[in-house]
């Protein structure tokens, strides 16, 4: 006499599936986070990005570049806006000038070396004069508590404006950067 096993069968497969399913869901959503974070971090301390941060910094350590004004500016509200008319020497300024727009440079920030004062200032306040983007990218930030091993007392904050790469991408994003600045 045979034994009746379709019942047993239909049952092994149901058990391995759910099993399968629960694995795959589990997957899924360790997963998904990562890939936001990836395509946050896209924008964030891109090659492009790092040489233009590496320019703006040249500017801000010339003896040139006036830094009374950052010296109140962060007193006040912890960060100064970079702005190559800062710059004394007339050859310097045009040297950043030219600089500023080929590199698509939108906004640059001098701040002390540590952020911990700018990320105590309230983010909807910095998203009214920055941009909720560029103070995305500053709260992405750590606080960079250690001291710098260049001595170095500010930082600077770059966002560049970029456009798609072919006709057909006209979007406009933007990526960030950030370096040290001793002086």
């Amino acid at each position: 006499m045979k034994k009746n096993n379709k019942g047993f069968v239909l049952v092994e497969t149901l058990v391995v599936t759910v099993f399968v399913a629960a694995v795959f869901s589990v997957i899924y959503i360790n997963f998904y986070p990562l890939v936001g974070e990836y395509e946050r971090r896209e924008f964030y301390d891109d090659i492009d990005s790092k040489y233009g941060a590496y320019w703006i910094k040249v500017f801000a350590q010339r003896a040139s570049y006036d830094m009374s004004r950052v010296s109140s500016d962060l007193a006040s509200q912890k960060y100064s806006v970079f702005s190559c008319s800062n710059l004394s020497d007339s050859d310097d300024r045009s040297f950043c000038e030219a600089m500023w727009g080929r590199l698509h440079v939108k906004q640059a920030l001098l701040t002390e070396y540590e952020l911990t004062n700018l990320k105590s200032v309230n983010s909807s306040t910095l998203a009214t004069s920055l941009g909720e983007s560029f103070v995305s990218y500053i709260e992405y930030l750590p606080n960079y508590t250690t001291a710098s091993l260049n001595a170095a007392r500010y930082r600077i904050l770059v966002e560049f404006e970029r456009t798609g790469d072919s006709m057909e991408d006209d979007d406009t994003y933007y990526t960030y950067s950030t370096m040290e600045v001793v002086k």
